[in-house]
């Protein structure tokens, strides 16, 4: 709770309620509820309605130093309030997040209760003959505790613990259709269509793999009594050892790409995300090596 004298004996005194996920909404969003009291001090004296309006009020989450760390701007969920003399009235303000910030709130915090601050900055306008308009801020400490945020406030935001990985571009002019191949398989994942995604996949490694002919990076090796020619991976990479290896690699890769390496079961997304991966990582190691 904070007080804080607005004109004459007014004063406003604003009250923490409490902070929800506001599940209507598209990217992750907090509710902070707070109750707004008009006190008059003395009761005796004469006082006059305010009207009131946020403006760039702040979230910060506290370190375990004690530090306030910006977090987002808090938004109010109307332009202002009035409030009569002796009156209340109860305000919703709402912070925009994503997992980003999220997954910096959860570094902070150490698997501990989450402390934060909330700034309101305002204008109060008192509606006296001729208005005043004056300026005011008031600094709310906040503990939300760890049962709340993991049981009902991360769920319910739809958070999961992740990892920005950078993942480098493809620049190779003849690399372009497998480029693309790779690109189609990031589409197909970001839509849930992860047997698509193998497909692709299997797409670009069958690019990659005439793009190793077309270079001369070939051989002749005997399967089944027939004779085939198959990339050759250590005169590509001017590597015996090397190419040993990633000759072996690209036909297990081959092997997972194929549907029948599934038979049985549906593929869900880590198999979407091993397969993407994994495609990326061969085809930009080789892109980079010949």
């Amino acid at each position: 709770m904070s007080e804080i004298t607005i004109h004459g004996p007014s004063r406003l005194r604003f009250t923490y309620r409490s902070i929800t996920p506001e599940v209507y909404s598209i990217v992750p969003r907090l509710r902070l509820d707070m109750d707004i009291h008009h006190t008059v001090q003395p009761p005796s004296q004469p006082a006059y309605p305010i009207n009131l309006s946020f403006i760039n009020s702040e979230f910060r989450v506290i370190s375990k130093e004690g530090t306030p760390i910006y977090s987002g701007i808090l938004l109010p969920n109307q332009p202002f309030y009035n409030l009569s003399p002796a009156s209340s009235t109860s305000v919703y303000l709402y912070i925009d997040l994503d997992h980003y910030r999220l997954a910096q709130i959860e570094k902070i915090r150490e698997g501990k209760d989450v402390s934060c601050q909330v700034e309101l900055r305002f204008i109060a306008e008192i509606l006296q003959q001729p208005p005043i308009k004056q300026g005011g801020s008031t600094v709310l400490n906040l503990r939300i505790p760890k049962s709340d945020w993991i049981e009902s406030i991360l769920p319910q935001l739809r958070y999961k613990d992740v990892v920005l990985l950078e993942v480098p571009k493809i620049d190779r002019p003849e690399f372009g259709d497998i480029v693309g191949k790779i690109n189609d398989a990031w589409k197909q994942h970001s839509m849930g269509e992860y047997d698509k995604v193998l497909t692709e996949c299997r797409k670009a490694m069958e690019g990659l793999t005439t793009l190793m002919k077309e270079k001369g990076f070939v051989k002749e090796i005997e399967e089944k009594g027939e004779k085939k020619i198959v990339p050759d991976w250590e005169k590509a990479l001017a590597h015996k050892e090397m190419g040993n290896i990633i000759e072996v690699f690209v036909q297990k890769l081959f092997g997972f790409l194929a549907p029948g390496a599934h038979y049985g079961k549906s593929i869900n997304r880590e198999d979407a995300e091993l397969a993407i991966m994994c495609t990326h990582a061969i085809i930009n190691f080789i892109a980079r090596k010949i």
